[in-house]
């Protein structure tokens, strides 16, 4: 591109200016050199604040494309681990091995367990976070709200349970310490101990998920799961043959922990978006609108009042006193009516809305003044 005249003018004056400025604030920076040397400059941008950390609840998912895709993926992965103990001994024969515990479903140390104690492990925290928002619900009368709080533990409890084992030394300690064993390797002990707390929370818990059908579809789901895994545990069910039978409890048992996880993550984003007022909640059935008005009306007669005796039964007479008709003059909207200024009888009127003020009687006897002077 050619160069217009006086361009090489202007470029050398403004690069006089800058070495000029720069030279003559250069003590200047030099000074502040040492002060600034103890105090290094920062390492992160003004995006790393604290005001632009992500919250708890933006981790919660907000569209059910990814409540269906972690649905899949957990139905896709259970039978893949089942595929792989189907062929890990043919494949450990080939390789010059025994068995392959990190693919047998059967193995405390397995994959399948890891799986299942990180599932548990998740959904502790969500039914936490759900407790933390849920306990703020203003029409929760009966503090249902705590019972997120016992599923979060239930949750823990099973998340060590999975690698652990404890269930199996539960039942064998005291079918050695009593002498009686029932069902399959003592199994009635923990099914006694703990599973019927575990139940009473899950039902519990279900009731509280009624709300969102998308949840409560996927908990009963779940608790369909782990039933017909104990039946199959416990024989009640048919049999497949020694090999498909533990296969089919830990895949059916696997798969109860991911619908588990999937119906606290929709019951956790629908109490999310509740808080935040972006559902509209359905109107129920009548019975439990009915149920709920009894309580309102429960709570609303048992609350202290702050009246004294005599001013609630002033409040009372007056409630219980008739309504007069309103005069043509009178506003009928709740505020003051409209008085006439030429009315004799206001002034002293004992039954009037209210009395006159000094001024409005002052004012009131000019007007009259001025009208007998016309």
């Amino acid at each position: 591109m050619a160069n217009l005249p006086g361009r090489n003018g202007r470029r050398r004056r403004v690069l006089n200016d800058e070495v000029l400025s720069a030279s003559s604030s250069r003590p200047v920076l030099c000074a502040h050199a040492e002060e600034d040397a103890a105090h290094p400059a920062p390492r992160y941008s003004e995006a790393a604040g604290v005001e632009h950390h992500p919250q708890i609840t933006d981790f919660v998912p907000r569209r059910y494309r990814t409540i269906a895709f972690l649905l899949v993926a957990g139905v896709t992965s259970s039978f893949a681990l089942a595929v792989l103990h189907h062929a890990a001994p043919s494949f450990a024969v080939a390789i010059g091995l025994v068995e392959m515990p990190p693919f047998d479903l059967t193995f405390a140390a397995s994959l399948a367990s890891w799986v299942a104690a990180v599932l548990l492990l998740v959904a502790s925290a969500l039914c936490l976070l759900v407790y933390a928002i849920r306990r703020h619900r203003i029409d929760d009368y009966r503090g249902r709200y705590r019972i997120w709080f016992a599923a979060s533990a239930a949750c823990l409890i099973l998340s060590a349970n999975s690698v652990a084992g404890l269930h199996h030394v539960l039942a064998y300690t005291l079918s050695q310490v009593t002498g009686w064993t029932a069902l399959r390797a003592g199994a009635a002990w923990w099914l006694a101990i703990g599973g019927l707390p575990l139940a009473w929370v899950a039902f519990r818990t279900l009731r509280d998920v009624m709300e969102c059908r998308l949840a409560a579809t996927l908990w009963i789901s779940a608790l369909g799961c782990y039933v017909a895994a104990a039946a199959s545990y416990l024989g009640a069910g048919p049999s497949f043959g020694p090999r498909i039978d533990p296969m089919l409890h830990a895949v059916l048992t696997l798969v109860g922990h991911w619908l588990l996880l999937t119906a606290v993550v929709s019951y956790a984003r629908f109490v999310v978006l509740d808080a935040q007022g972006l559902i509209r909640i359905r109107a129920g059935s009548q019975r439990t609108a009915k149920a709920k008005a009894r309580l309102q009306r429960k709570y609303a007669t048992t609350a202290p009042s702050i009246l004294s005796v005599a001013g609630y039964s002033r409040q009372n007479a007056s409630l219980a006193k008739p309504i007069e008709s309103a005069s043509k003059k009178d506003w009928i909207d709740g505020s003051r009516p409209e008085r006439d200024p030429y009315d004799d009888n206001d002034d002293d009127s004992p039954d009037g809305p209210r009395k006159l003020s000094k001024a409005d009687r002052k004012r009131l006897r000019k007007l009259k003044a001025q009208n007998r002077a016309a």
